[in-house]
């Protein structure tokens, strides 16, 4: 499955809707830098979410110290 890169209008949308939702306020001149940061993070997951893995794979252990 391959993910579309994110629109720019899209991240700055959810990057509105998600400061509203928090109560974060977010100038309008942050706005860009928010959106532009909230599209490279989709891109990259979108890289981890195509990475093909065999039909095996086990969960890791849990580590304990």
């Amino acid at each position: 499955m391959s993910y579309p890169t994110p629109d720019p209008a899209d991240a700055r949308a959810y990057a509105e809707r998600t400061a509203a939702a928090i109560g974060l306020p977010l100038s309008a001149e942050r706005m860009p830098a928010v959106a532009q940061q909230i599209a490279g993070l989709l891109a990259a997951a979108a890289l981890v979410l195509d990475f093909p893995l065999p039909g095996d794979e086990e969960a890791a252990p849990v580590f304990e110290p």
